[in-house]
């Protein structure tokens, strides 16, 4: 099994991305690509329990799909302000 360097706390200078209304932007966009990954069996079901608990406590209709690319959008923002400093390049580095 690969383990994954844990993210270290962000930097000072670390900016957070602007949050996005996904809700309205996800209704325009049409989703017509599909790409497979693979994930672990525990991720899976903690993204499982995520999304039943946005469904009851939050009330929002929401599937895995929206919430895999609300996390994507994220990721790729947060890199495109922060580069070096980004929450993924610390994940995967394990560098502050």
């Amino acid at each position: 099994m690969r383990r994954r360097p844990k993210p270290l706390p962000a930097p000072k200078d670390y900016r957070e991305p602007p949050a996005r209304q996904t809700a309205i932007e996800e209704d325009d966009e049409e989703y017509t690509q599909r790409a497979t990954f693979y994930f672990s069996e525990q991720q899976l079901l903690e993204l499982e329990v995520v999304m039943l608990k946005l469904r009851t406590e939050q009330k929002l209709r929401v599937g895995k799909s929206e919430i895999m690319r609300a996390a994507l959008d994220f990721i790729l923002e947060d890199y495109n302000i922060n580069k070096d400093s980004c929450w993924l390049v610390r994940r995967m580095t394990g560098r502050a």
